[in-house]
């Protein structure tokens, strides 16, 4: 089994193959529409990071900056999902340029 995909660059890869799968389908798809499922569900899981031990250091204005610029990303993450979802898909350019 190949390793699990991590980085932006490795998930844009494996999003590459799956959509070379639907122009010619050999073998078994590279994502299903189950692991498409499950992945949305996983990023819809995240929660805001606690500051962690680091934090110790950290004025509460920054712990405060911290959590805020946390949960900032997040709903944006979930916001582009969510437009992802309702609009035309894009015509592929490559890994969407995410780094």
């Amino acid at each position: 089994m190949p390793p699990t995909p991590r980085r932006a660059d490795e998930v844009g890869a494996l999003l590459d193959r799956d959509e070379d799968y639907d122009t010619d389908p050999i073998g078994d798809p590279p994502i299903t529409v189950g692991r498409y499922r499950a992945s949305i569900r996983a990023v819809l899981a995240v929660r805001t990071p606690e500051p962690g031990v680091v934090a110790s250091a950290w004025s509460q204005r920054e712990t405060d900056a911290f959590l805020a610029g946390s949960r900032a990303t997040l709903r944006l993450v979930v916001e582009v999902i969510g437009h992802a979802l309702t609009k035309p898909p894009p015509t592929h350019s490559g890994s969407g340029g995410v780094d």
